[in-house]
């Protein structure tokens, strides 16, 4: 019987010794990122940075289930002692929110003003690039008439899907883009918003909508003609997945044009140099490389197909990257303000549309 826990910890032990091989650059590290951005986008990225550094760099990442919360803990608790340098995010909340308890030190001279005025911090402590849109992705055969097509994210709860025997989709707005999505609108119009939300509750209740867990599950459920979902609220990337990979039947559509509409919600990528950080010239080095107009070029040529902040920078040629304040218009959001609500309505939000 003893064999039993002694296997277990051999095996924990090879977990242990595999998570660190994983994560680390290298055994004496010369600059660590802390990144909460998918792997599979980000990690490829930061390889071409070693390389045409020489650095060698230790990359912490997160999984789909903890990205959100998890390395912006772990750069909290490590306030007294830090051990990482650089912090890149695709949630822009966290950074708002670590910035305010100075945790996210100043930018170098001179790198904020490399963006557009709308895309820079008040407090000059970090950089936004590469954003994602929130988006309609509608499913064109069971919705084949384009002047059918949803111009607007409250048209999730028009009552002619249901009358068709159609669904409308999105997910519970409780964690990444889409509770930065809900944060943002309560911020800019807290009746209005809750408005919405109680709707959705009671469209979710009659089976008229389908609440689920992520964006790709919005995408996979527009994408599938069979489960007959007219369209959902998704991300960019995610809806550029279905177009390019899935060869789905759908339709991208920038919500909210209109005169009087807020116009679609951007959320960028983020990065800052950690307050106190180990490596301070070689963390400077890193940043330096992620606020490059070749990085947010890559973003935009990336499978996620992100949308540069900065009109000067290169997008593929078959126009499928659409430019803020030319091909659509972007929401106005102070962050500042968005970050600072970050918890403030998460329970009652949980209360009304989750559904476990």
């Amino acid at each position: 019987m003893r064999a039993i826990p002694l296997v277990l910890g051999v095996l924990l032990v090879g977990v242990v010794v595999w998570l660190a091989i994983a994560l680390r650059g290298g055994p004496d590290p010369d600059v660590v990122i802390y990144c909460g951005v998918d792997p599979d986008q980000s990690q490829s990225l930061v390889q071409e940075f070693r390389e045409s550094s020489g650095l060698v760099v230790d990359y912490h990442g997160e999984t789909e289930a903890f990205r959100s919360i998890g390395l912006p803990q772990t750069i909290e608790s490590q306030r007294n002692n830090p051990r990482g340098d650089v912090w890149w995010s695709n949630e822009i909340m966290h950074m708002v929110d670590l910035a305010s308890k100075g945790l996210i030190d100043k930018l170098p001279a001179g790198m904020a003003e490399q963006f557009p005025q709308a895309w820079r911090d008040p407090g000059g402590r970090y950089i936004q690039f590469g954003a994602r849109a929130r988006v309609l992705l509608v499913n064109t055969v069971l919705v084949p008439d384009p002047a059918d097509y949803p111009t607007s994210v409250k048209d999730l709860l028009d009552p002619k899907w249901a009358q068709r025997d159609l669904l409308t989709t999105m997910a519970v707005p409780l964690t990444g883009t889409t509770y930065t999505h809900a944060v943002a609108w309560l911020t800019r119009d807290e009746k209005d918003a809750w408005a919405f939300f109680e709707a959705v509750g009671k469209a979710a209740d009659a089976g008229h909508m389908k609440l689920v867990k992520s964006n790709g599950q919005v995408m996979n459920a527009v994408a599938d003609t069979s489960r007959r979902v007219a369209f959902g609220l998704t991300d960019t990337d995610d809806a550029w997945i279905a177009i390019n990979e899935m060869n789905a039947p759908v339709k991208i559509i920038y919500p909210d044009q209109g005169e009087g509409q807020p116009g679609a919600l951007l959320i960028p990528n983020t990065a800052g140099l950690i307050t106190g950080r180990p490596h301070p010239e070689a963390a400077v080095k890193l940043l330096e490389w992620l606020a490059s107009p070749e990085l947010e070029r890559a973003l935009a040529f990336s499978r996620s197909a992100q949308i540069p902040v900065r009109p000067g920078v290169e997008v593929p040629p078959d126009g499928h990257v659409k430019r803020p304040g030319l091909e659509f218009r972007a929401e106005e959001v102070d962050w500042e303000k968005v970050g600072a609500n970050r918890d403030r309505w998460r329970d009652r939000l949980a209360a009304l549309l989750q559904r476990d």
